[in-house]
């Protein structure tokens, strides 16, 4: 910092020295481009002011209002020299709009080119000595301000150029070069604020795929995550997650963070490294914590949930259930709920990859119900010994029971139990329960739900 502050003091007196040269052979002779360039240099001096300030406070050292030191101040400061950019162009574009429009001629002698061109030499010194310093130190203001000194040196010599075209008798020549240096400059004003931006909006200074890189390599680290950077490309700030297996001790987990954070440094440009160490998420087969979970969130959302399957794929846990919601929301709030209960799963349950969800009616509420003709029950008792007699491992179908909500959907519930045999495995149960289901509604139209209860018979 002190060597930067140096040549910037240096800077700061040899662009005051330029001003007063130009302002004292403006004011003598009466030619304003030669005060409005006088008056350009005098914001390249006042931009070493502002540097200097920004590196007064970008040296503090970090604090608990600015843990990450003072840095970004410096490129305020920079941000600072590109408006004075814009400033500078912005008046001598009113300038050269007036010149034009007065059509009047400055007074052009010797001294007046003398004193321009002596103050272009001091100034093209003063922009080669402050840019190369500024590339040896990385200096962001530096190289700013070293490009608004050169701009003022095109000022400068467009000034010039129109002070000799106007002896040789074309008078609009100053304002015609100005208003076009004018843009030149406003250009490089552009050009700083693509520069120092990035910085401030903390757009990410080291490369993500270069970190994952180096950190994939680091014995010990199983997966990564939130990789993220920030600051001046000179000054970078890097900060990640990394797992480890559960069974790592602290003393191991430590020694891996600390590889992790060497070879990070070692990067050019980065500062600083942040570790934050977790253990990688390990499934242990715990079926009864999981479907304990899953009920309770259930519940929590009014929701009933059966037929439940946890499945592994490729080490990932698949979860699929049936979910009962209440029959009179519309699908878009049963699908909402839903949606829900499988965010709240994944939420509490992050070593499931994904749930699947099929939506049922399930009554919430006490339905009233009335029964229905002795016609429509025989037809359904007819049909249901039909589709058992084709079912050689299922028997006796009774105490058979037909309802009709009570809603005027004419909605008809069937209930029903029928023999099995004891030894019949519970899956292929429940298949022959969902086949007699299945055939009953696509025989009998109205049919809203088919409740089979199956059972050993009796000995």
């Amino acid at each position: 910092m002190t060597s930067i502050r140096r040549v910037l003091v240096i800077s700061m007196l040899l662009n005051f020295l330029a001003t007063v040269i130009k302002l004292a052979a403006g004011l003598t002779t009466g030619a304003i481009s030669v005060v409005a360039d006088a008056l350009d240099s005098f914001f390249d001096g006042f931009s070493n002011l502002v540097g200097l300030a920004g590196l007064h406070v970008a040296g503090k050292p970090p604090d608990a209002e600015h843990p990450y030191g003072h840095r970004k101040f410096e490129t305020v400061a920079a941000l600072t020299i590109a408006f004075l950019l814009f400033l500078t162009s912005w008046q001598l574009l009113q300038t050269a709009w007036e010149r034009l429009r007065s059509g009047v001629s400055p007074e052009i002698n010797n001294w007046t080119l003398i004193a321009l061109i002596f103050s272009m030499l001091i100034q093209a010194g003063t922009s080669f000595y402050e840019m190369r310093a500024g590339r040896r130190l990385q200096s962001e203001v530096l190289v700013a301000d070293a490009s608004h000194t050169r701009a003022s040196i095109l000022v400068s010599l467009s000034v010039l150029v129109g002070l000799v075209f106007i002896r040789l008798g074309f008078s609009q020549a100053d304002a015609i070069v100005a208003a076009i240096v004018a843009l030149a400059i406003a250009k490089i004003g552009v050009d700083i604020l693509k520069e120092t931006l990035p910085v401030l909006v903390d757009q990410a200074p080291v490369d993500p795929q270069m970190i994952a890189g180096i950190v994939s390599t680091v014995g010990g680290v199983e997966s990564f995550h939130r990789v993220r950077s920030r600051g001046t490309y000179d000054s970078a700030a890097v900060d990640l997650h990394v797992r480890i297996s559960p069974e790592t001790t602290m003393q191991e987990a430590d020694a891996i963070a600390s590889e992790v954070r060497r070879r990070l440094l070692a990067l050019d440009g980065v500062s600083d490294v942040t570790v934050h160490v977790e253990a990688q998420r390990v499934f242990k087969s715990n079926e009864a914590d999981i479907f304990a979970a899953l009920n309770h969130t259930a519940q929590e959302l009014g929701l009933a949930i059966h037929e439940t399957g946890l499945h592994r794929m490729d080490g990932n846990l698949y979860l699929e259930l049936h979910v009962g919601v209440d029959p009179f929301l519309t699908l878009g709030e049963a699908h909402q709920l839903v949606d829900q209960l499988e965010g709240e799963v994944q939420s509490r349950l992050p070593e499931i990859q994904d749930v699947y969800t099929h939506i049922e009616t399930a009554s919430m509420r006490i339905e009233e119900g009335e029964r229905v003709p002795d016609t429509l029950v025989k037809q359904i008792k007819m049909n249901l010994e039909q589709i058992v007699d084709h079912m050689p491992a299922i028997g006796n179908p009774h105490n058979v029971i037909v309802r009709q909500a009570g809603d005027q959907s004419d909605r008809i519930h069937i209930f029903l139990e029928c023999t099995i045999s004891p030894d019949t495995p519970l899956p292929d149960a429940h298949d022959l329960s969902t086949e007699i289901e299945r055939e009953l509604i696509s025989r009998i139209e109205g049919i809203a739900d088919v409740f089979v209860h199956l059972e050993p018979p009796d000995q």
